[in-house]
């Protein structure tokens, strides 16, 4: 049976991000006893991620790796299709990697990558649940490759790079504000995960702006979810139970699944109940009733991306910044001005 990272982890009584981290070669904040137990223990058991495993990336090469957890997400495959056909366009190659959330196994990903030879790495994975200790590992690792590193988050990896953001507490702060100046002041929160960083940031640009018209923040009127459309249909009865007049739904997934069951409950899109989504993705705007959103600009943040690596890789720029797009409120039929007596199932 092939032993794997995890293995050795188990019998050294360690976590896998030790694991890999005594295997870089790459200073740490290991101690040499437990490095030497890690590297003693691979080599009884003859335990090498891959045939390059402690050998990282020297030299320019004209090949861009890409990682990700999620090509079903329309906005990361979008991303996907513009990085792709941009680093083409510049004579770069891409290899793609397509992980699920299991973290321990970026370990194992990072040693393979130091093995492909590539001149920068975009980092498209959430880090969303790995745990405060392993994150801090997992960073030592990515800055061990000494290449570029491009992410879509505020990871702040210690390496030269770029962090691709998108600001999503203005997002629902523009998403709530819209619906407030139309005379709403019940307003539902159809939520994502509850632990994801960007239900966070989107929740609090819901409270900046109820706030800034006095209006008290109420969690009943919050309901929590996954970013899917199952997950809004779900969610449909429970924020209608509570007298809401309209909906802030944190993407256009959970909207649409707002749409299809007000359709069932009997229940008009704007006339009962106004609902605004999040990210402007593509069918949007060729609804039944057309969706009131917030743009997230995906090409645009893809095309920056494709060019800004093939600009890292050539240019060997060493220092790491921070590149944020801002929202864009899109104006459709699925808001209307508040009037009394709406929103409800009875």
């Amino acid at each position: 049976m092939k032993v794997t990272i995890k293995d050795i982890a188990k019998e050294c009584g360690v976590s896998a991000a030790t694991v890999s981290l005594a295997m870089s070669g790459k200073p740490s904040r290991i101690s040499e006893r437990t490095k030497q137990l890690v590297l003693e223990t691979a080599k009884k058991y003859n335990y090498s991620p891959n045939n390059a495993a402690v050998t990282l990336v020297k030299q320019k090469s004209r090949f861009v790796g890409i990682v990700f957890n999620d090509l079903r997400n329309t906005h990361i495959s979008s991303v996907f299709m513009t990085i792709s056909r941009v680093v083409q366009m510049k004579g770069y190659g891409l290899i793609s990697h397509i992980l699920d959330e299991d973290y321990e196994r970026d370990y194992d990903l990072v040693h393979q990558i130091a093995s492909e030879n590539i001149g920068a790495l975009i980092w498209a994975k959430s880090l969303e649940n790995v745990p405060e200790k392993e994150s801090e590992e997992l960073d030592s690792l990515i800055t061990g490759l000494g290449i570029p590193v491009i992410t879509m988050d505020p990871y702040g990896f210690g390496c030269p790079g770029v962090d691709v953001c998108f600001d999503y507490r203005e997002g629902g702060y523009l998403a709530t504000k819209h619906l407030l100046e139309l005379g709403h002041k019940r307003i539902g929160c159809v939520a994502g995960n509850r632990s994801f960083r960007v239900t966070e940031e989107r929740l609090e640009g819901y409270r900046q702006a109820l706030a800034e018209y006095d209006i008290p923040f109420d969690p009943q009127l919050v309901h929590y979810g996954k970013y899917t459309m199952d997950s809004g249909y779900e969610a449909f009865p429970y924020i209608m139970g509570q007298n809401v007049t309209a909906i802030f739904s944190m993407n256009d997934e959970m909207a649409f699944g707002l749409y299809r069951a007000a359709r069932n409950y009997g229940i008009n899109i704007p006339d009962d109940i106004s609902v605004i989504g999040f990210d402007n993705v593509p069918f949007a705007d060729v609804m039944e009733v057309p969706l009131t959103t917030i743009r997230v600009p995906v090409e645009e943040m893809g095309e920056y991306i494709g060019e800004k690596t093939v600009e890292l890789i050539e240019k060997n720029e060493t220092e790491r910044s921070v590149k944020m797009y801002k929202p864009q409120l899109m104006l459709r039929a699925s808001t209307k001005k508040y009037t009394a007596g709406k929103g409800s199932l009875n």
